[in-house]
């Protein structure tokens, strides 16, 4: 079966840490703010398009200041 997903073996080699170790993964992509979901059995699920563009392998281009939905800061001027 082909998924969009990292498998608990990707995901333990690129944490290093053992297959089982689901709580350990979960703790190092917050830390480092990845994103992912847990599944029912608490084994995160990383989107692979996503991996590679966090680890720059991808040759999507990520998204550029102009682009995104939301600004940084807010535009107080906007209050006045």
């Amino acid at each position: 079966m082909n998924s969009n997903y990292l498998s608990a073996l990707e995901l333990a080699d690129l944490v290093n840490c053992k297959v089982n170790q689901r709580k350990i993964m979960e703790e190092w992509l917050s830390a480092r703010r990845w994103k992912f979901e847990l599944d029912k059995t608490g084994l995160p699920k990383v989107a692979k398009a996503y991996h590679d563009r966090k680890m720059g392998i991808s040759d999507e281009k990520p998204l550029e200041k102009s682009h995104q939905k939301y600004a940084e800061t807010p535009n107080l001027s906007a209050f006045t």
